[in-house]
């Protein structure tokens, strides 16, 4: 598998004629990224005298993308600052996002920032190359004339790789290993990536345990916790990312792998925790942002889960990763969060969440169903003020919006279910609800979500595991272990916060808990939380002498609660 006649693979750089570099670079089709003509107009030259024949110029972020994706680049060398709008990093991450720039290509980013988010932002992106400012002619040539030797010689593999023929990549790898290459090390660590991909982990662990046993390389240890991850062994890939963070905390791929061990083994905290850690030390990622706020919504962390959404919102500006979803999740969480709460720091949230539908409408104006879903939040907003009269007309609009769109989005449909649940129309949310879930039965993620917005799990697993949960609960319940059926109902509430009888439930064990031991600030929080979700319970409501009943035990504990609700 040799993509150029020398075979790069056994030369050094530093032994390869400067006329072999002239003709790699004379079949290579160039861009140039930079906000400053002088630098583009420089880097252009240079690339020229190297031996390009064709190159491009972009003086900002969008114009790169855009020529992207008209353009089949080769080398592709790109300043992190452009200025206003997308910087270098959005535009690799964009363009790897859009499949425009592929592993054939090769990217090169160029930066005079050494600021914590920026370096590791970038690095997470993983460039072929990393050049810091200032950098002289000569050194720019060296570190271009390494990289394209390098991306040569690896070419073939990469194209294999870019075609979905991962057996024709390994045997690519296999064959250069084999060779002596001295680029061996990089075919290494693609071959068990390779192996991950073709799911052969028993050969993968194999690998990487073989390269551990003769030096503790942190790319085999990752490599090597993912894979276990998948085969099942999470306590040794616990140990392996720790070992990794031990010796530098800013392994971003440790700390996500740390959070995905934790929500295997269901403890959404720890992977809270993690995903935290993540989000401190390589801030940028939209998507982790998110993430985060889905964990701190299953954990109760309302505090957390509003910045994560808010970080989301922020990040996302210019990102190929940007969505409208993020302004509505935003406006829904504080909806949530401040109904019944005329505290100055809820009425800067309601604010806040204003603005924010305002700046999703400039953005997404020309989408009608954009706009729907903008009435469903402010619907459910209005609601949470307290304002019926307004949460009816905005729910009225969203409907006729809704109802016009021809084949409604799955986050339309739930926010338009959330929004009737609101309005106290909850049949109608189920039956909305009941036919996305029919439509997506193999969607577990998406399943766990229908099944926490109504007062009843829809799918059959969150129906059952819903009884499961009481069952366990009122067991501890009857047993007087009330911090056991504490810690149990509050687990149920992470997959079903919308559950009336568990709400209950839940409230019913902490005022027999804080009966024997006294109120505790935390506990009145917890109970607000509940009767918040539980909503207006009409007379007729199966559940209502039960809630009417332990709503006067808990006003002895907690005189000023119910007011607040």
């Amino acid at each position: 598998m040799k993509a150029h006649t020398l075979d790069l693979g056994q030369i050094s750089p530093d032994d390869v004629k400067q006329i072999d570099i002239v003709k790699i670079f004379s079949n290579k089709k160039c861009l140039v990224a930079d906000d400053f003509p002088e630098i583009r107009g420089s880097l252009k030259r240079s690339l020229r005298s190297y031996g390009a024949e064709h190159v491009d110029t972009a003086a900002d972020g969008t114009e790169a993308v855009k020529l992207c994706s008209t353009n089949k680049y080769d080398i592709v060398i790109c300043d992190y600052n452009l200025g206003t709008g997308k910087d270098g990093q959005q535009v690799l991450e964009e363009v790897r996002f859009l499949r425009v720039l592929l592993m054939t290509s090769l990217f090169v980013l160029l930066t005079g920032e050494q600021s914590r988010e920026m370096v590791l932002g970038a690095l997470e992106c993983q460039p072929d190359d990393y050049i810091t400012k200032p950098y002289t002619e000569q050194s720019l040539k060296s570190r271009l004339n390494r990289a394209i030797i390098r991306h040569e010689a690896l070419i073939s593999i990469k194209q294999a790789i870019a075609d979905g023929n991962y057996r024709k990549a390994l045997e690519g790898c296999n064959e250069m290993i084999a060779s002596g290459s001295r680029y061996a090390k990089d075919c290494i660590k693609m071959k068990g990536q390779l192996l991950f991909l073709l799911r052969e982990l028993k050969e993968a662990k194999s690998l990487y345990e073989s390269i551990l046993g003769k030096r503790p390389m942190v790319w085999a240890k990752l490599g090597l916790g993912k894979t276990l991850v998948e085969l099942g062994d999470l306590e040794t890939a616990e140990d392996l990312m720790e070992e990794v963070l031990q010796e530098d905390e800013r392994y971003i791929e440790a700390h996500d792998m740390l959070a995905e061990i934790n929500v295997k083994r269901n403890d959404m905290l720890g992977a809270q925790k993690a995903m935290e850690r993540a989000t401190h030390i390589s801030p940028k990622s939209v998507t982790r942002h998110r993430e985060l706020a889905e964990l701190a919504d299953i954990n109760h962390d309302d505090d957390v889960s509003l910045k994560a959404h808010q970080s989301a919102i922020k990040w996302g500006n210019n990102s190929c990763h940007e969505s409208a979803q993020d302004y509505f999740n935003f406006v829904r969480k504080v909806a949530d969060t401040t109904k019944g709460d005329k505290s100055t720091e809820s009425k800067q949230l309601i604010k806040q969440a204003n603005t924010f539908l305002d700046r999703a409408r400039k953005r997404y104006g020309n989408s009608p169903e954009v706009e729907a879903q903008a009435l469903m939040v402010e619907s459910q907003l209005a609601v949470s003020m307290g304002n019926k009269d307004k949460a009816k007309t905005m729910a009225d609009k969203a409907t006729k919006l809704y109802n016009n769109v021809r084949a409604p989005s799955v986050n339309s449909s739930l926010e338009f279910a959330r929004t009737l649940y609101a309005m106290d129309e909850e049949e109608q949310a189920r039956a909305i609800l009941t036919s996305v879930a029919a439509s997506n039965p193999k969607d577990k993620k998406l399943l766990r979500i229908i099944d926490g917005i109504t007062g009843e799990p829809i799918s059959d697993e969150g129906k059952g595991q819903a009884a499961k949960l009481t069952k366990s609960g009122i067991n501890a319940y009857d047993e007087k272990d009330f911090e056991a059926a504490i810690e149990v109902f509050n687990q149920a509430l992470a997959s079903y916060p919308k559950h009336i009888g568990l709400n209950l439930n839940l409230v019913q064990a902490i005022t027999a808990f804080d009966e024997e031991n006294g109120a505790t600030h935390q506990h009145e929080k917890v109970c607000r939380r509940c009767l918040r979700a539980i909503g207006d319970l009409k007379s007729d409501h199966k559940q209502f002498k039960r809630y009417a009943y332990i709503q006067k035990q808990l006003s002895k504990l907690y005189p000023n609660l119910l007011a607040s609700i």
